[in-house]
Formats: structure tokens, sequence, C-alpha cells
């Protein structure tokens, strides 16, 4: 038996990984994870009829009541995602012609660890802290020209030698975005019927900086923000049901409310009025979706199978971004200064399904395969280097090695390359085509984001 000491000191280690603590960073893999444990991983994400782990606590709370025996788990998920970010504009005079091209490959550590405890016969308890989600992305060296269009000598109202007359710059773009919960659930059971509640504690942060400088380096060009919000705090539920058909079908339904995230925090501007660089406060909130998710699942002693179908209302939650700010600093793109800006995302509800199955060879190994899919939520009109874009399919598979009361879960998950292009209306394309009131080229820049992510699963659990 492994004692609660490794675990404790296995997601120590974790924790050091993680994505709000490590420097090497860069960005997160999109902005929900297709699976919560390495068990449901191996499975496609398909576990709402299955049950059984401490990860029920993200998911649907009422197979706690099936767990008989106290259990520890912990694990990680790490994913290894391929941003691919290309642009061009195109100019009737070849020397304000541009085109970028640039691959990242950030990474994103996003732990969890719970426990289950029965109570009674009918009853248990549990508690996980886990990684929700997140997303971001890091460019860095975009072919620009700056903001207003205007010659670095009329920026900043001087002859500044050799680069003067020029109306080149570089472009920095820096997101991240993560939410962390904690869950306290119950699970009652009578009969063929289960039911369980949660109450969440939700944790998140932002960071945005957008910069530019001239060619050289040597320039900051006014226009760049950068904002860091307070840590957020909010609370949130769910509920779920299950119920046994026969010995060998089970049904499941769980909700998950949103939560409404207050992410105030401090933007800074870049610009010559120098008390603009000690930043201003700045008002916003953010919300994370609801989700539904039903599921049903075959079983036999050997065999599991389970298919699940999620809905996620995002058009709800990320139709715009809006933040407000205490003084009037950010420079619009035909130069008027406001203290108001949003991002328009016009995100689009999505359905996800899922299938996965679970076959036992011997008490002592498990295999698993699973497949899901979810329809792109971001439009031409949405589409942004700082938000992950929409994988539809995943493939994955997965196996566990059990000894004693202790098991090792791990999986393997292939999310297949998936470009979006941007449209001509999108807060992107508008923000690099517009320099004046006079000045608006929206056709002659065009752009595009693809990303595919490898990622793997590793949990543990054991029986006390």
């Amino acid at each position: 038996m492994i004692s609660s000491r490794i675990f404790i000191f296995l997601f120590i280690l974790i924790l050091i990984l993680d994505p709000r603590l490590s420097p090497t960073l860069e960005a997160f893999h999109g902005i929900l994870q297709p699976a919560f444990g390495a068990r449901q991983a191996g499975m496609g994400g398909a576990f709402q009829a299955v049950g059984g782990s401490v990860m029920d606590l993200e998911s649907n709370p009422s197979h706690l009541a099936r767990v008989k025996r106290t259990k520890w788990e912990l694990g990680s998920a790490i994913h290894l995602p391929t941003i691919e970010y290309n642009d061009e504009y195109v100019d009737s005079d070849p020397s304000r012609s541009y085109r970028n091209s640039t691959m990242e490959h950030p990474k994103a550590v996003l732990p969890y660890i719970g426990i289950i405890k029965p109570i009674s016969e009918n009853i248990s308890i549990g508690f996980a802290l886990y990684a929700q989600g997140g997303g971001g992305g890091q460019f860095k060296n975009i072919k620009r020209h700056t903001p207003d269009g205007r010659t670095l000598n009329e920026t900043f109202g001087t002859n500044i030698p050799i680069i003067g007359e020029s109306t080149k710059a570089v472009e920095d773009l820096n997101f991240k975005f993560m939410t962390m919960k904690s869950t306290f659930g119950a699970g009652f059971k009578k009969g063929n019927f289960a039911v369980g509640a949660g109450f969440d504690l939700v944790y998140g942060f932002m960071e945005l900086k957008r910069t530019y400088q001239d060619e050289t380096r040597s320039l900051t060009i006014p226009g760049g923000i950068r904002y860091q919000s307070d840590s957020a705090y909010t609370m949130g539920g769910k509920v779920g049901v299950s119920y046994d058909l026969t010995e060998n079908i089970r049904i499941a339904y769980s909700y998950t409310t949103r939560n409404f995230l207050p992410m105030d925090g401090t933007m800074k501007v870049d610009g010559y009025a120098p008390e603009r660089s000690f930043g201003t406060r700045v008002s916003r909130y953010m919300i994370w979706p609801d989700k539904h998710i039903a599921g049903i699942s075959y079983r036999t002693d050997k065999f599991i199978i389970d298919f699940d179908i999620k809905y996620i209302p995002w058009s709800e939650s990320f139709n715009s971004s809006k933040f407000r700010l205490e003084d009037v600093w950010v420079r619009t793109p035909i130069g008027v200064e406001t203290n108001a800006f949003q991002f328009n995302l016009n995100w689009k509800n999505q359905t996800i399904f899922a299938i996965g199955a679970e076959y036992k060879w011997n008490d002592r190994f498990m295999s698993r395969m699973g497949y899901s899919y979810g329809n792109n939520v971001i439009p031409a009109s949405g589409v942004s280097p700082m938000l992950g874009a929409s994988i539809e399919h995943h493939l994955s598979m997965g196996g566990s090695i059990s000894w004693n009361d202790s098991t090792i879960h791990i999986a393997c998950e292939y999310g297949f390359p998936k470009k979006t292009y941007g449209g001509k209306t999108s807060d992107w394309t508008l923000s690099h085509a517009i320099y004046s009131s006079k000045e608006v080229h929206p056709f002659q820049f065009s752009y595009n984001k693809q990303m595919s992510v490898f990622s793997i699963y590793l949990g543990m659990e054991q029986n006390i």
C-alpha cells in the first residue's frame, strides 16, 4: 500500500509545475479540457454514466454514493499544443506590405487531487481540487505598422536617425487565463437510484500584454496595454443523478452552474504621459459557462462502454469581453482616446459527443480507448491569437496497472489540427487595418490560426 504522505508529496510536486507558478509556461491549452482525470481521458472523456473516480466531483457527484471504501486520487494533465499563426498585409506600395508566420510549442500542466469517504451504507462525501481549464497564447516579433500608421518621427515628434521615416514596428502579444475549482460534494444512493450535489469554490486570474516597439527594439511605441487581474473568487455548484436500468445499463445526467468571476485589475498603457506607466484600475468580469451532460453506459465484469452528450452554451458567456478603465487612456484606431473597449468573441454554443470503452484483462491490467467530437465554437469574427483554436476531433487511449489497493492510470490524447480563418470584421482585423478615420483597409489584411495538441494524463489512486 502506498502511504498518504507519498500522495501529498507527489501533488506538491505537480503544483510546482502549475502554470500559475511556472515561469517556463507560455500558454494554456484551449479553454476547457476534454477530460478530467487520467481514467476519464483514456475513454475520451466519456465517463458520465461510469463513476468510481474522485473526479466525479467535477462531473457527476451522484457516483460518490457507489464508492464503498475511502479512496485517495491525484494526477495531472500535461498538454503540449502546437500553435501556428499566419497573417499578411498587402499594400499597393510593396514597402508597406508584410507577412508573418510563427509557431509556438507551449505547455500546460493542470493537476487534480481528491478524496472520497463513505460515511454510511448509502452516503459518501468527497473533496477535490483541480484545474478547470484556461487559454492563452504568446507571440513575439510580429511585423506591423505603428498603431496609427504614422512614421516614428511623427509619433515621437522628433527626428530619429536612420529609422525615423519608417512606419514599421513589431508587436508582442502575451495572454494567460486560468480557472481552478475546489469542490465539496456528497452522494446518496437508494436502490438503483443515486443523487449527488457539489459546492464549488472557484479561483481565476488573467493577464494580457500587447505592446509595440520599433524594429530595433530601442523605442516603445504608444498604444500598448498591460493588464493584470486581481485574484478572482466566486462560488458555484453542480447536481447529478444516475440510475441503473438493469444490472448492465446505467443512465446519468448532471448540471454544473455558470461562474461569475470579478476580474477587476490594473492596466498600464504605453504613452507619452509618465503617470500612465503606474497604471489605472480596470473594472470587468468574466462568466465561465454552465454545462449539461447526459450519458449511458453498458457494463459486464470485463467490459464497459459509455456514450456522453455534453452541451455548453458558450454564446451566453463568451459573446464579448469589456474593459472599463478609471482613466481615459486607451487610444482607438481612429485616434480618439476612451476609457472603455471590448473584445467581440461571438462564440457559438457547443454540443460534444464522446464515446469510450474500458476492458479489464485481469485483476492487474486494464486498457481504454475513446473518441470525442465537438463543433467549432469560434466564428470568423471571433478568431484571435489570444485564445486557442477550437479543436473538433480528439482520439485517446490509455490503461491502468493495479496492485494491492493501489492503481496507476496513464492516457494519451491527440487533438487533430484545426485551422480557423479570421473574418474581415473581426476585432483582430480591424485593429491592424484601421490607421485613421480615412485609412480603413480591412480587405488588405488576412490571418489564420491552426492548433493541434498532444496530451499526457497521469493519475494514481489508492483505497484506504
